[in-house]
């Protein structure tokens, strides 16, 4: 009786799984694979966006170094305005009048220069539209009239994800906006932007 049950158990034993079994099987690794690609997923997007900002940080320190350069042509002190003074300037010679209120500008490089306001996805100035993915603003106010001024350098982009490329946003991106503040580009969660500011002073020479 003893050696028929001991056979009797060998048989199942080697009879295999049971197909409950199996289904329950196959949907732990159905579980497993959804979240294994659910936290890929994840990653990659946190990866695209840690990327952009770090683009557009790079591209934002960038301005800040031209317009610190530009003030490098900024050679004498007033007490009052003097467009003279900014007359060999590039950009900083666009800063308004006390009492104006400052406003965010496309900088304008002289027309043999390289630099552009805009920038590829690579960070690379360029002026055409279709390679255009990021777009840097300045905006100047005279700290002490004639001395020294603060400047703020602003970039701004769509995030990659989702969207269509031919959107009024992405439209308005591929022209790098002239004269557009991105904050008017109401209910777009994709626009992203980072700041920047810095002192500026005549340089004595």
């Amino acid at each position: 009786m003893t050696a028929r049950r001991t056979s009797r158990a060998r048989r199942r034993r080697q009879a295999g799984y049971t197909l409950i079994e199996v289904m329950m099987a196959l949907g732990v690794l159905t579980a497993g694979s959804v979240g294994i690609m659910a936290m890929m997923q994840a990653s990659t997007r946190g990866n695209m966006e840690a990327r952009e900002m770090a683009t557009a940080t790079m591209i934002t320190q960038r301005w800040v170094e031209r317009l610190r350069r530009d003030a490098t042509n900024w050679t004498a002190s007033s007490r009052t305005i003097n467009p003279v003074l900014l007359s060999r300037t590039t950009y900083l010679s666009t800063v308004p009048n006390p009492g104006t209120a400052a406003r965010w500008v496309v900088p304008v490089p002289p027309a043999a220069s390289t630099e552009r306001s805009s920038f590829d996805f690579y960070g690379r100035d360029t002026a055409v539209p279709a390679e255009m993915y990021f777009c840097s603003n300045i905006r100047l106010e005279w700290l002490y009239v004639g001395r020294s001024m603060r400047a703020d350098v602003r970039t701004w982009w769509l995030r990659r994800q989702g969207g269509s490329a031919n959107d009024a946003s992405r439209t308005a991106l591929g022209q790098c906006a002239p004269g557009l503040d991105p904050n008017t580009l109401t209910g777009d969660w994709r626009v992203r932007m980072i700041y920047a500011s810095t002192v500026v002073r005549w340089t004595p020479t």
